[in-house]
């Protein structure tokens, strides 16, 4: 058995190996660049007005003077040329501006009357809504860096940059067995069966980071199990198998995984929940063994599992963690265990949150933080920080 801190310096010595793919940008939402995308135009093209309103030299405005209206320029139009002094032109959002002039003030603090234009005094300056040229992007900027995580913001930038595809990271397969002889198949659990619910919550988690899955679901059986993990193996280098990891009459997973020819690099960890954890390896292949509790899974997934698949996707958006203030005293059981629990961070304080069994799955939907408390010791005071990893 070996600790936390032992754990997760085990596994930053492993990653898996991800290819790159072509994707045309509509289909490239959720998935993490392999090459940075660099501007081959300036954004914006070209000087614009950011408002609706008239464009002329700056120098022309004087209080109460009318500047002479002389034209006007639609967003999609050329920009008006030969603006002359003294001259101003109606301009919409969008519009390139005059090469001639050098400020736009809005039509609210204008008065037309036929060809001539009055500007009000109020607070602007020269250069007043405009978007210059390059000022978001010049040319050969770096417009996202390799390892950016795809949005839908994302997606919209490189839209208006007139970027068509981009290269991304092939998704990580990963194959999901659930073990268990007391799951429900139908809609209505016998006595003594239970819904399954690992398979999917494992399978949603690894696909917010551009993995591709595959759930399979083997008995209580050594032969079935062995079989089930084989056919996962075939086509996903990341095995994750859950129940049958402890010391159970029914836990054949590392045994199993030993006669595959897996290497066990560690087996059981000194936290609660998920104990039982283990990691292997083989070749290019990694499985980790979960405890078979939903609770301990995710709990065992967010320290362990996730950083692997971030550094592994070589993502940029690290996990999103630090040290917060408890909003309360708290006590944990003196056993010498590093103790993952479910809390709320509000209002710059940690709240714990009751029913923390590890077959308990309600708090941890309600939570937006995991609590780490070390084994150091095993009470808190109110605003004492502690190390906190957000899950949502």
């Amino acid at each position: 058995m070996i600790s936390v801190y032992e754990a997760r310096k085990l596994l930053a010595d492993f990653s898996l190996e991800t290819e790159e793919e072509e994707l045309v940008l509509g289909k490239s939402a959720g998935r993490i660049l392999s090459r940075s995308v660099i501007a081959s135009l300036p954004h914006p093209f070209f000087d614009q007005t950011a408002v609706d309103g008239y464009a002329f030299r700056y120098s022309d405005w004087k209080e109460g003077q009318t500047l002479k209206l002389v034209g006007e320029t639609p967003a999609g139009d050329k920009a008006y040329e030969g603006l002359e002094e003294g001259e101003a032109i109606r301009i919409f959002t969008g519009a390139p501006i005059p090469l001639e002039a050098d400020t736009v003030v809005m039509q609210e603090y204008t008065n037309k009357e036929d060809a001539q234009v009055l500007i009000n005094p109020h607070k602007f300056v020269k250069g007043s809504n405009i978007r210059l040229k390059g000022e978001q992007l010049a040319l050969g900027d770096e417009v996202l860096a390799n390892g950016h995580l795809i949005n839908e913001n994302s997606i919209g930038l490189l839209a208006s940059l007139g970027v068509e595809k981009v290269f991304v990271n092939k998704k990580i397969g990963v194959g999901i067995v659930v073990t268990g002889d007391e799951f429900a198949t139908g809609s209505k659990p016998e006595p003594g069966q239970i819904f399954e619910s690992n398979g999917i919550m494992l399978s949603k988690a690894f696909e917010k980071y551009a993995c591709q899955t595959q759930i399979l679901f083997s008995k209580d059986n050594e032969a079935v199990l062995k079989s089930t993990i084989s056919k996962a193996l075939e086509t996903n280098d990341l095995l994750c198998v859950t129940g049958g990891v402890s010391v159970g009459d029914y836990d054949f997973t590392p045994k199993v995984l030993e006669d595959l020819g897996f290497e066990t690099i560690f087996h059981k960890i000194t936290q609660k929940p998920g104990k039982p954890l283990l990691f292997a390896r083989k070749g290019k292949k990694l499985a980790f063994g979960l405890p078979g509790n939903p609770r301990s899974v995710m709990i065992c997934f967010y320290p362990y599992i996730l950083p692997l698949i971030i550094r592994s996707q070589r993502l940029r958006a690290d996990i999103n963690k630090g040290l917060f203030g408890l909003a309360h005293d708290f006590t944990k059981k003196d056993d010498g265990k590093t103790h993952f629990l479910a809390g709320r961070f509000e209002q710059s304080k940690v709240h714990i949150l009751g029913g923390q069994a590890s077959h308990m799955l309600k708090t941890l939907a309600e939570a937006n933080v995991l609590v780490e408390f070390g084994p150091e010791k095993n009470s808190w005071r109110e605003f004492e920080k502690v190390p906190c990893l957000f899950i949502s």
